[in-house]
């Protein structure tokens, strides 16, 4: 596990021609310093500063780039900000030091270059955007998951490549670096201990459009671009996720699997997989349900304190259990029968209602007969892969989508920038639209997993899926049959949950 570490430059003094001071500016260093200790948990050891006295000069910067990269580890991300004067010359944009410019795509390069795992820089100066970063992320179907997300480097421009950047009136602190320090350090982006760089990405753009629709005359859109796989995501607190207890009961004629909490505000329920250990009749069945209930009713598993404190010592109102014949049935989901139990606190005339031939009620207990269960399991083992073959055939699908994705996620960004229309994004990812759409459904065409990879699958599965979301927003068939805010809120939760999946299966190929 790497560590994040970070270089800061401000410059306040200049001693070149057409170059203002901005004595302020030292006021962005301080805030930034703050933010990525008390937001990121950056430590101060791990950060080199340059412009506490003033100046920066082209010298000091390349040493402080070299220092950098001499103590950077290959799996640390690195954290790049610049405050100060920006400019465009021949097209190319510069960073303004003390003495002299620095080509902006210079210094980009050299970061690139360093052997962080991810690289993150923050531009704040004029016409930042004028920046270009190497294309989008490519998932090699060889490498795994592990060594792809999080990879690259991404950057933060406080203005476009036409705008100037601006002083926060009142606060002598820059625009952009203001609001950069509210969404680095904001706590409502944590999830079980972590931040990730598409909250911080997102919830910076927020505040920035609130700021521009306040104030018309003084707008300033900021730019990102990226080509890491997936995005970053930083340990900013302790986390002990809360660990459900675990049952577990062997008889001889039947054996509990498991016991899973489905507690809801009105309710406590459980859901219990079940293994019936020789065939027996559905009245059979009835009995050997009661005596799960009367067995479990009482045990308290939970998912959370807040379930915990509400349902601890109290019986469960409602039980629905599964029933299968080996443990095949349990992984693949394929049971003779589902029943439900609902006590008397319960509406049981729902619960326990009639709606086709398969249902019964059966000494008090809902029945769900499973006719296809036979059919089914038979076709399961026919269908079922080996594991070489599911392996290639899902990573050759994964790898192609994933890549497919990152594409499409870049050219959004570009609508999200301002610097493109939705209807340009639309024709130009048409195509890759188009080939999503094939490779989902040939996923969908495999066989089915072997039991010893079926969570692996399934985690391939569902990033698969939630890439095929992206079609449904901005595929040109389904454009026009929504708004523009909810075609965008559409796409920003798919991202987010991409980003949350493809992180899933990269800690899971980790344990």
């Amino acid at each position: 596990m790497g560590t994040t570490k970070a270089l800061i430059v401000g410059v306040s003094e200049y001693f070149i021609d057409g170059a203002d001071n901005l004595f302020f500016y030292k006021n962005d260093i301080i805030a930034m310093q703050d933010a990525f200790i008390y937001g990121l948990e950056v430590a101060e050891k791990d950060m080199i500063v340059c412009g506490l006295t003033n100046t920066v000069t082209a010298n000091d910067l390349i040493t402080a780039l070299k220092g950098i990269e001499r103590i950077v580890q290959d799996d640390d991300t690195l954290l790049f900000y610049f405050s100060g004067h920006g400019t465009t010359l021949s097209e190319k944009h510069y960073l303004v030091l003390s003495d002299r410019l620095i080509c902006t795509q210079d210094i980009i390069s050299f970061l690139d270059a360093i052997s962080a795992r991810n690289k993150v820089i923050f531009l704040d100066c004029c016409f930042a955007g004028n920046f270009q970063v190497d294309g989008s992320a490519v998932f090699d179907m060889e490498s795994t998951v592990r060594d792809f997300a999080g990879k690259g480097y991404a950057v933060f421009a406080s203005s476009n490549a036409s705008q100037v950047s601006r002083l926060y009136p009142n606060k002598s602190i820059s625009l952009f670096t203001d609001f950069l320090y509210d969404a680095i350090t904001s706590k409502c982006t944590i999830r079980n201990g972590k931040k990730n760089l598409n909250d911080i990405h997102k919830l910076l753009f927020l505040l920035l459009e609130t700021w521009n629709k306040n104030n018309p005359n003084c707008v300033q859109f900021p730019i990102y671009r990226a080509n890491i796989g997936g995005t970053v995501f930083f340990d900013v607190k302790d986390y002990k996720p809360y660990l459900p207890k675990k049952f577990f009961y062997d008889d001889e004629d039947y054996c509990i699997c498991s016991v899973e909490p489905l507690h809801n505000g009105i309710a406590k329920r459980y859901a219990v997989k079940v293994i019936l250990k020789k065939p027996v009749s559905f009245e059979q069945v009835s009995l050997i349900n009661l005596q799960i209930v009367e067995r479990i009713k009482l045990l308290n598993i939970f998912n959370s304190k807040a379930q915990e404190s509400k349902w601890k010592n109290k019986p469960a109102n409602l039980i629905f259990a599964y029933f299968g014949l080996d443990y095949s049935d349990i992984v693949s989901g394929n049971y003779i029968c589902d029943t439900t139990w609902a006590d008397d606190t319960q509406d049981k005339k729902w619960w326990y209602r009639i709606r086709k031939e398969s249902e019964a009620v059966i000494n008090g207990i809902y029945f769900n007969i499973h006719s296809y269960y036979q059919s089914l399991k038979e076709y399961t083992a026919e269908h079922t892969a080996n594991a070489e073959e599911i392996i290639q055939e899902t990573k050759s699908i994964l790898s192609e989508m994933i890549t497919l994705a990152e594409y499409v996620i870049a050219q959004y960004n570009e609508v999200l920038n301002n610097e493109r229309t939705e209807e340009e994004f639309v024709n130009l990812v048409a195509d890759a639209l188009s080939r999503i759409n094939e490779l989902y459904c040939k996923e969908g065409d495999l066989d089915f997993p072997p039991e010893e990879l079926r969570e692996w699958s399934q985690l391939c599965s569902n990033i698969i899926s939630g890439i095929h979301d992206f079609s449904l927003f901005y595929g040109s068939q389904h454009f026009l049959q929504r708004t523009e805010m909810n075609r965008r809120q559409c796409m920003n939760l798919s991202i987010k949950q991409y980003y949350q999946d493809l992180e899933r299966l990269k800690d899971y190929e980790t344990q």
